[in-house]
């Protein structure tokens, strides 16, 4: 090689003991790409081998095959087998461009199951469905990453349990313990986000035009997903006290439903909780008709100690409990839970296998170091006061201009409240609202069958913003 060419590729390092090993190889790829930018070094090029780097620069060479694999998976470097490492041809080196500008969203359901996760041109979000990522327990899944990757079994690569981590789902049992549910080991599986954990129910315990009951207005994604295996869906009215018992009783004993999907805590998307009598008739009537309950129950931490649990009360004889940690730790993980009898947790764990395999075991480790390590009770306290303070403060704001809240809620995320005196639909002040550059849920897409007033799910952590309340003042 060339005088010329060597010192083209020659780097000041700057080396600071035993601290400084850990960070030259940022050093090295830092170097090269900034002279590979600047032209020092040219498209086919060949680079010092390894040996000659490293003894060029007096590093390990450990160090400089790093950065050199480092430079290879940005695209700035090509490794060819028995001739060393040479620059990448011009323009394969540059990564493709982000900067495409997409349709203008339709607000549909559609958009609100997918395009609203994607699509960040909008700031104001006050109809999403997740938590700021600062109100989440940031500090606790860090803390659990950095005791997975030094923990004797950070090496885990194959597959997980097809039940799943057994001491998360251990730690799941205790859960239940302290709401008076006592289940076993085996009573227990992992799913993909609680959204998995009521398809694998769907999947295993109707079939096509099966009847079903769902809490209307009710989760939108498990409507859909009810529509989707064709099944015939009735909705049972949602109250401010739990649902309709009456029209329940009624319903179940004309349609002979196979099971009946509804929330007890904080519910999504009114924010109410059952009361104790209502919980009670729900069971009795599910006795009588001999349908099966399932309890959406992934806001039981942010909810009230006095809050009923169907499947305490029920004991899983008829009643299927599905949780999740999404809501509390991080949407990202995607981990959720059933908890039911011993044989159907055998049925659902084939079904889940069948389609999906096991959970990644390495995102059921961090939920058990986060919820192990001391922190996460004192995180949901903080995010309970801390969303029951915000109800407060959103609630008022929205009756001030205009709208009335279906229930006041004693905490969670939701707020449902309708616009009164409009002659718009739900969706078309929300069109007008993105327009604002504010992202609202209507109505419609919670209920089966859309609703004569505009009605709409508020997410209390994003809607204290003065555009929103002065948005709905001008309509």
């Amino acid at each position: 090689m060339a005088k010329a060419q060597r010192e083209a590729v020659y780097l000041t390092l700057e080396r600071n003991g035993a601290k400084g090993a850990a960070r030259l190889v940022e050093q090295v790829v830092s170097g090269l790409a900034q002279s590979i930018a600047q032209g020092g070094l040219r498209s086919g090029e060949r680079l010092p081998s390894v040996r000659q780097f490293a003894e060029s620069h007096g590093i390990g060479a450990s160090t400089v095959v790093e950065a050199y694999e480092q430079l290879v998976a940005r695209g700035l470097l090509v490794a060819r087998r028995g001739a060393g490492f040479f620059i990448a041809p011009k323009g394969t080196n540059s990564p493709p461009s982000l900067s495409f500008t997409p349709p203008e969203p339709v607000i549909d359901s559609a958009w609100l199951l997918s395009e609203m996760f994607a699509d960040e041109r909008v700031p104001i979000k006050a109809g999403c469905g997740w938590l700021p990522g600062k109100w989440l327990d940031d500090e606790g899944l860090h803390q659990a990453e950095r005791r997975i990757i030094r923990s004797p079994g950070a090496q885990q690569v194959g597959y997980g349990h097809p039940y799943g981590y057994a001491p998360l789902r251990q730690i799941i049992c205790q859960f239940l313990a302290n709401w008076s549910l006592e289940v076993s080991l085996d009573q227990v599986l992992t799913s993909h986000g609680a959204t998995q954990g009521l398809d694998l129910i769907i999947r295993t315990m109707v079939k096509r035009g099966d009847t079903v009951l769902v809490d209307d207005p009710g989760y939108c994604n498990l409507i859909a997903m009810l529509k989707m295996a064709d099944l015939n869906v009735i909705g049972i009215p949602r109250t401010p006290t739990g649902v309709d018992t009456e029209m329940l009783e009624t319903l179940a004993r004309t349609h002979k439903p196979k099971l009946f999907f509804t929330t007890s805590v904080l519910h999504n998307p009114t924010g109410t909780s059952y009361t104790p009598a209502c919980a009670m008739r729900v069971l009795q009537a599910a006795e009588r008709h001999g349908f099966w309950v399932v309890e959406d129950d992934i806001f039981r931490e942010l909810g009230q100690p006095t809050d009923p649990m169907l499947a305490a009360l029920d004991g899983l004889q008829r009643v299927i409990y599905v949780g999740s940690y999404s809501k509390t730790i991080a949407p990202s993980l995607r981990l959720g839970f059933i908890a039911c009898q011993r044989d159907l947790a055998r049925q659902l764990v084939h079904t889940k296998m069948v389609l999906s395999l096991t959970n990644s075991e390495i995102n059921e480790r961090l939920v058990h170091s986060v919820l192990t390590e001391g922190h996460h009770r004192r995180h949901v306290e903080n995010l309970a006061a801390s969303l029951l303070n915000a109800q407060s403060r959103v609630n008022g704001k929205l009756g001030e201009t205009g709208l009335t809240p279906f229930t006041t809620p004693r905490g969670g995320m939701f707020s449902w409240a309708k616009l009164d005196g409009c002659e718009l639909s739900a969706r078309e002040i929300a069109d007008r609202a993105r327009q604002k550059g504010i992202w609202l849920a209507p109505g419609e897409f919670f209920h089966l069958t859309p609703p004569n007033e505009p009605w709409f799910r508020f997410n209390v952590a994003y809607a204290d913003a003065p555009e929103l309340y002065e948005f709905f003042r001008t309509l």
